[in-house]
C-alpha cells in the first residue's frame, strides 16, 4: 500500500513540475491584460504604477543585483577561510556573525542561522545576526540614504555585538546548540529559471545599472538620449525600460514554487551559474519592494491621507510599532516601514527600532529547524531594539 501511494505521488508530481514550469509563458500576456484594463479604467493609476516599479527598477533592484554579485564572487573565493576562522576561534563567533548580518540582503544572515541549526555557533551568535540584519530592507535605505543607512548599519552591529556577547555570558556558548539537525530536512528541489526572462533580467540590468548610478548622483539621465529624441520622451523611455525591469522580476518570482524560495535562499551564492542566484534573489527582493512602494502610493492615492501628520499624532508609540512590526517574519513589512521613512511619515527612532528588531528572512529557517531558538532570539532581540529606539526618540526630542 505504501510503495503503491508513494508511486502515485511520484506520478502526480512529475505532471505537476513541468506544468510549473510552463506557467510563466501564461503570465506574460495574462499581466500586459491586466495593466491594460488599469490603463482604459483609469489611466492616472495606470501611470503611477508604471512609474512607481520603475522606481523600484533603478532605486533598488540594480544596486541589489550589483551588491549581490560581488558579495558572492568573494564569499566563493574567501568561505573556506572564514570557516576555519569560525572553527578555531570560537571568540570570534558573535562580532563575524554581527558582521554578517549587517551586510544587505539575508543571504549572509541565513548562513550564520544554518550554521548554528548545524551546531558550528554559538546561540549569542544567532541573536546577534538577527539583531545586526535588516534584510532586504536595507538595500532600499542605502539606496536612498546611504548616509541614514551606514549609521543604522553602525548602531545595530554593536547592539547585536553586545547583546551577542552577553547572551553567550549569561546561558553559555552551548545553550539551545544542535548537533544532529540538518539543513536538509527543509530543502526542495530548485526548479531553473526560465532562460528567456534570465537573459532580459540581464540584458535590461546593464543600462539600468548605469543609469540607476547616475540618477542616485542626481544627473539627468534624460540628456544623454536628447541628440536622438525630445526630452520628454527620452524621460518616458528610460521610465518604461525600468517598468520592464521590474515586470520582468515579477515574472521570475511568480515562474518559482513558493516552497522553493526558503532553499534557494539557504544555498544562497551556491548555484553552479552565479547569475541564477543573483537574479533569482534580485526578483525576490524587488517584489517586496514593488509591494511596499505601491502600497504606500496607492493608498495615499485612494485615500489621500496625510501619514505623516497620522504618525506624528502618535509620537513614541510609532517606535513601540515598528518594533512589533519587526517581529513579523520576512521582509516586505520591514520594507514598508523602510518606504514610510524615506516619505517622512515615520521618525528616524522608529526606523532604527525595526532595523534592530527585525530579522528578515533568516527567521523562516530558523523556525523550520529550530522554533524555540528562534523564537528565543527573537525576543532577546527586542531588548535593545527597545532601549536603542526610544533611546534614540528621547535624544532627538531634547
Amino acid at each position: 500500500m505504501a510503495a503503491s501511494l508513494n508511486l502515485l505521488l511520484r506520478m502526480v508530481g512529475s505532471k505537476l513540475r513541468p506544468f510549473h514550469m510552463r506557467q510563466y509563458q501564461f503570465q506574460i500576456p495574462l499581466l500586459m491584460a491586466s495593466l491594460l484594463a488599469v490603463q482604459l479604467l483609469n489611466p492616472a493609476l495606470f501611470q503611477l504604477v508604471v512609474s512607481t516599479m520603475a522606481d523600484a527598477w533603478y532605486g533598488v533592484s540594480v544596486f541589489v543585483a550589483v551588491t549581490l554579485a560581488g558579495f558572492y564572487a568573494m564569499d566563493r573565493y574567501f568561505k573556506r577561510g572564514l570557516s576555519q576562522l569560525l572553527a578555531h576561534h570560537q571568540n570570534w563567533q558573535v562580532p563575524v556573525a554581527a558582521i554578517l548580518g549587517a551586510l544587505p540582503g539575508c543571504g549572509t544572515a541565513i548562513i550564520v542561522v544554518t550554521r548554528f541549526v548545524n551546531g558550528h555557533m554559538s546561540f549569542g551568535s544567532l541573536v546577534a545576526v538577527l539583531i545586526s540584519t535588516m534584510g532586504d530592507a536595507a538595500f532600499l535605505l542605502l539606496a536612498r540614504e546611504p548616509q541614514t543607512a551606514l549609521l543604522v548599519y553602525a548602531i545595530s552591529l554593536v547592539a547585536g555585538i553586545v547583546t551577542g556577547y552577553l547572551v553567550d555570558a549569561c546561558h553559555g556558548r552551548d545553550y539551545l546548540r544542535h548537533s544532529n539537525v540538518s539543513t536538509d530536512q527543509c530543502k526542495h528541489p530548485i526548479p531553473p529559471l526560465p532562460r528567456g526572462l534570465v537573459w532580459a533580467f540581464m540584458a535590461l540590468l546593464a543600462p539600468g545599472s548605469v543609469i540607476g548610478l547616475a540618477s542616485a548622483m542626481q544627473w539627468d539621465t534624460a540628456m544623454w538620449l536628447t541628440p536622438w529624441m525630445n526630452h520628454a520622451h527620452a524621460e518616458s523611455l528610460i521610465e518604461w525600460m525600468g517598468f520592464l525591469g521590474a515586470v520582468c522580476c515579477l515574472l521570475l518570482w511568480t515562474s518559482q514554487p513558493l516552497d522553493s524560495w526558503s532553499s534557494r535562499f539557504a544555498q544562497s551564492g551556491r548555484s553552479t551559474c552565479l547569475n541564477n542566484s543573483v537574479v533569482a534573489e534580485t526578483s525576490f527582493i524587488t517584489v517586496w519592494v514593488i509591494v511596499g512602494f505601491l502600497a504606500y502610493e496607492l493608498l495615499a492615492f485612494y485615500t489621500g491621507l496625510d501619514f505623516h501628520n497620522l504618525f506624528a499624532s502618535m509620537g513614541a508609540y510609532a517606535v513601540l510599532l515598528a518594533i512589533v512590526i519587526g517581529f513579523v517574519p520576512g521582509c516586505g513589512p520591514q520594507i514598508l516601514v523602510t518606504t514610510l521613512y524615506l516619505n517622512g511619515v515615520i521618525p528616524f527612532a522608529a526606523l532604527l527600532a525595526n532595523a534592530i528588531s527585525n530579522d528578515g528572512d533568516a527567521l523562516f529557517p530558523a523556525l523550520a529547524l529550530t522554533p524555540k531558538a528562534a523564537a528565543k532570539a527573537t525576543l532577546y532581540s527586542a531588548i535593545p531594539a527597545f532601549v536603542v529606539g526610544f533611546g534614540a526618540w528621547w535624544w532627538l526630542a531634547v
